[in-house]
């Protein structure tokens, strides 16, 4: 009996030290896992475009189409290509950001600034640099998750650095629903 009693203390013991869930609570395993959203632009305005429907913001939006380092009337490109311009793209999903990707087709390394708007129209910086890309090629900006959900992104452009036109095709927003 004594070792009966001393087996059963032992299996209470372990169950004890490896912890034991309560009935209906969820265990690591079992927590969902949060589906990550890609999408596209659905929208987009820009500071001026070369043209329309050709080279206009529209452009920007939906998947990139341009898989070359060509001018191409497919992609957004400014009116002069010689100075400051900016790019602004809206989602149909708000998200949680994680990611920007900008899809670029000629005069890669004009893009200085990315910021994320929410949907009080407040923007906060997540990039600032230089883009010493090849082209055509894309710009991946990475991020800890932001706060507030993304509604907007901006994406400013120094086209004075490349002495050329910057055209961009396409601008990809990750993040958490």
């Amino acid at each position: 009996m004594r070792r009966l009693v001393s087996g059963l203390g032992c299996i209470v013991g372990m169950l004890l030290l490896l912890g034991c869930n309560r009935v209906g609570e969820p265990t690591p395993a079992s927590l969902p896992t949060p589906v990550v959203l890609s999408q596209w632009a659905a929208t987009a305005e820009a500071s001026s475009s070369f043209g329309f429907p050709d080279w206009s913001a529209t452009r920007a939006t939906g998947a990139p189409e341009v898989n070359a380092c060509v001018d191409d009337p497919r992609a957004w490109a400014s009116a002069r290509g010689d100075g400051l311009a900016w790019l602004e793209l809206g989602y149909a999903r708000p998200v949680y950001a994680t990611e920007v990707r900008i899809y670029q087709t000629l005069g890669r390394g004009a893009v200085a600034r990315v910021l994320l708007i929410d949907d009080a129209g407040v923007a906060q910086l997540v990039w600032e640099g230089t883009d010493n890309g090849i082209c055509p090629g894309v710009l991946a900006v990475s991020f800890s998750r932001t706060v507030f959900r993304v509604h907007r992104v901006r994406v400013e452009l120094d086209e004075s650095r490349t002495g050329f036109w910057n055209q961009i095709d396409a601008v990809e927003l990750i993040g958490l629903p």
